[in-house]
């Protein structure tokens, strides 16, 4: 597995972004995957990459904050914070990696995943920018991000497919509010795949989930 970092300017300091893929060199139809929780995405890259088919993927980790996670993924918690990291996210990291790879993805082959409070940040960039990600694998959703489950959704979101994966052993409060959330989302007719795998709020759950969605996303064998 390659690897590739760069620390790009973010406000007055920087943050880390690591692309990890299995070739040097992007080609038309790779689909690149944009990663909440950079620090842990070389893990869950690490497993995705045994299984066939792997090598038309890239991961793209961008480091949470160790003083703000929490305000940057939630939306709701400090919109100043949400916001300016969401702009950094969607232009400085996807016009890196972009440059990096060497090709322009399209909506429909591009992806964003995250997990716990990154799972509310995947959810919420799915909502608000539905030009840029055709999948969206949302995880043990946490914060509760929306509330709003009365307004009207865009009709564009009915182009993206939802992937929300829950553990058995995490709290019921977590498992029913994604399913509010996911009532909401099919009221616009968007695709939503939901399931409840065996464990708990940890790593070996989300990453086997994680495999499973990508290769119901995009077609491919395990």
């Amino acid at each position: 597995m390659l690897s590739r970092n760069q620390q790009l300017p973010f406000g007055n300091s920087i943050r880390r972004v690591t692309l990890y893929s299995l070739k040097e060199h992007g080609e038309a139809n790779d689909i690149v995957v944009y990663c909440s929780d950079g620090q842990s995405v070389e893990a869950f890259a690490k497993r995705f990459f045994h299984t066939i088919g792997a090598e038309s993927f890239w991961f793209v980790g961008v480091d949470c904050s160790t003083e703000h996670r929490n305000a940057e993924y939630v939306i709701g918690r400090d919109g100043p914070i949400f916001e300016r990291h969401e702009s950094f996210f969607i232009n400085d990291v996807m016009d890196w990696a972009t440059k990096v790879i060497g090709t322009q993805p399209s909506r429909e082959r591009s992806a964003v995943f995250g997990y716990s409070c990154g799972g509310a940040f995947a959810a919420s960039m799915g909502i608000r920018h539905p030009d840029l990600f055709g999948s969206i694998f949302a995880f043990s959703i946490a914060g509760r991000p929306i509330t709003n489950f009365d307004a009207p959704l865009e009709s564009a979101l009915s182009n993206i497919a939802f992937y929300f994966r829950a553990g058995s052993r995490e709290p019921k409060a977590m498992r029913s509010y994604m399913k509010r959330l996911e009532k909401w989302l099919r009221s616009a007719d968007v695709q939503i795949d939901f399931k409840t795998l065996s464990g708990g709020h940890e790593f070996a759950m989300w990453s086997a989930g994680l495999n499973e969605s990508i290769e119901l996303a995009y077609e491919i064998d395990a």
